[in-house]
């Protein structure tokens, strides 16, 4: 996928890892740690900081769902967490200006964080106005974007690697058929959301399949890129 931005003239870039879980995401970000010294996981923000965006989030939202879905779900802990994050790390990434070339690495981020939200939400998520805050979201971060690595895998062998290691992960908690089926809902969001970035946005997506090339192949691909990585 070709390149719509000359990131040599920005201090600072974003790089998101995309991908279910199981596809490698976390093995991909510690080789390219490795290779390249100036490549840093992305410094999350305080967790005071979430505060204002929890009062926005709670007087913007609740009211609406006691009017009109009072009957209905309310949003899970983890889509609040994910709501919070779209809303906070944006002004949190524009404020990282630097003097020199520094390349930081998200992991999960907005492609992951707006899927959760685009069709398994509570009931809420329907409504036009919340539909409206998700394009606006969308829309941020598609624009604060330098890099997507996206990795892909069928979700069986996904879901074999999760159960394979030794990490917690919240899918290893449901029956088997119910974990494929979350994997396949994220497989189909990310195949809609990361093509729109790229189509509406000056974003450098790759794309890899890890049930067919090695991580240090990536590795070599991505770094392959002169004008991406030299400083």
């Amino acid at each position: 996928m070709n390149s719509k931005r000359d990131v040599l003239k920005k201090e600072t870039i974003i790089i998101e890892l995309a991908g279910i879980a199981g596809a490698g995401k976390s093995t991909l970000r510690k080789a390219m740690m490795q290779r390249n010294e100036n490549i840093k996981k992305f410094p999350t923000p305080a967790k005071i900081s979430y505060l204002p965006t929890l009062y926005k989030f709670i007087s913007q939202w609740l009211p609406l769902h006691l009017k009109e879905y009072r009957n209905s779900q309310w949003f899970s802990s983890l889509e609040i967490r994910n709501i919070l994050y779209l809303d906070t790390w944006i002004p949190y990434i524009r404020n990282k200006s630097r003097t020199k070339k520094e390349f930081f690495i998200i992991d999960p981020g907005s492609v992951y964080w707006l899927s959760s939200l685009l069709e398994t939400g509570p009931p809420i998520t329907k409504h036009p106005r919340f539909q409206s805050w998700w394009k606006e979201k969308f829309e941020q971060w598609s624009s604060a974007l330098d890099v997507i690595i996206w990795l892909d895998a069928d979700e069986e062998l996904c879901l074999q690697r999760v159960h394979a290691r030794d990490q917690w992960h919240d899918i290893k908690d449901i029956p088997i058929q119910s974990g494929l089926t979350e994997l396949k809902y994220f497989r189909n969001s990310y195949a809609k959301i990361i093509p729109e970035m790229e189509l509406q946005h000056p974003v450098k997506v790759f794309y890899f399949r890890t049930d067919q090339i090695t991580t240090q192949e990536i590795v070599n691909k991505i770094f392959s890129e002169n004008n991406l990585w030299d400083i």
